[in-house]
């Protein structure tokens, strides 16, 4: 979830003042815990990074046109 809402898988995302767009790929279990797990456009099957839901405030959806 982005504050109330919620992330889906396919959908483009990216971090806030950064201009790379992100693939959402879904929530992953690691060995300490649950990561969000985010590949760039470019390269859709390769998890580009990881982040805890406590670092999601800094994502953002991109809107689609």
């Amino acid at each position: 979830m982005i504050g109330s809402k919620i992330l889906i898988v396919g959908k483009k995302y990216k971090w806030k003042h950064s201009p790379e767009i992100l693939f959402y790929l879904g929530n992953n279990w690691s060995g300490n815990g649950y990561w969000h797990q985010f590949s760039k456009v470019e390269s859709p099957e390769k998890v580009w990074c990881e982040v805890l839901d406590s670092e999601l405030e800094l994502i953002e959806q991109v809107r689609e046109s």
